[in-house]
């Protein structure tokens, strides 16, 4: 009688402690993100804090897709974007070409939006590569580039 007594006091006591946990539930209401998918599932590049894709030195189109981290929004949001100057080796108009454009539409009540880059067919340069790298910028009020992953780039084999 006395091991029932002792095991439904403790059992008792084991309920009451894990009731009183607050229910973990992430919101994102507060902070809305931007960010590329590949970089999201991509390894950084040797050396790099974001990944290098790989690419052939042929016409083609390479569509990135951006991550919209929060909740949908009811008009469409204009996401910036640039070309780092520092990491980029590769030339505008000779080994890639944006169609001017420098900004990405997320649409209303979706979660992503396209970057789409033409990759262009360049003179070939045996053991050589050009690099082009994208930086997210947001759209400049009340969504921010996540900073882990606003990166990433194209290494294009020449």
């Amino acid at each position: 009688m006395k091991r029932i007594i002792n095991i439904s006091l403790l059992l008792l006591v084991m309920t009451s402690l894990f009731s009183c946990f607050d229910e973990n539930k992430p919101l994102f209401d507060k902070v809305t993100l931007v960010e590329f998918q590949d970089a999201v599932v991509g390894s950084p590049a040797l050396g790099k804090t974001f990944p290098l894709l790989a690419s052939t030195n042929a016409v083609q189109t390479k569509t990135l897709r951006i991550n919209l981290v929060g909740a949908q929004r009811e008009t469409e949001s204009v996401i910036k974007f640039s070309v780092d100057p520092t990491e980029t080796t590769a030339i505008a108009g000779t080994h890639y070409d944006l169609a001017g454009a420098t900004t990405i539409t997320i649409p209303a009540k979706s979660s992503f939006g396209e970057l789409k880059v033409n990759i262009l067919k360049a003179p070939a340069q045996p053991n050589q590569t050009a690099t082009v790298v994208f930086v997210l910028e947001g759209n400049g009020t009340d969504i921010s580039p996540n900073a882990n992953y606003k990166k990433v780039g194209y290494r294009i084999t020449l």
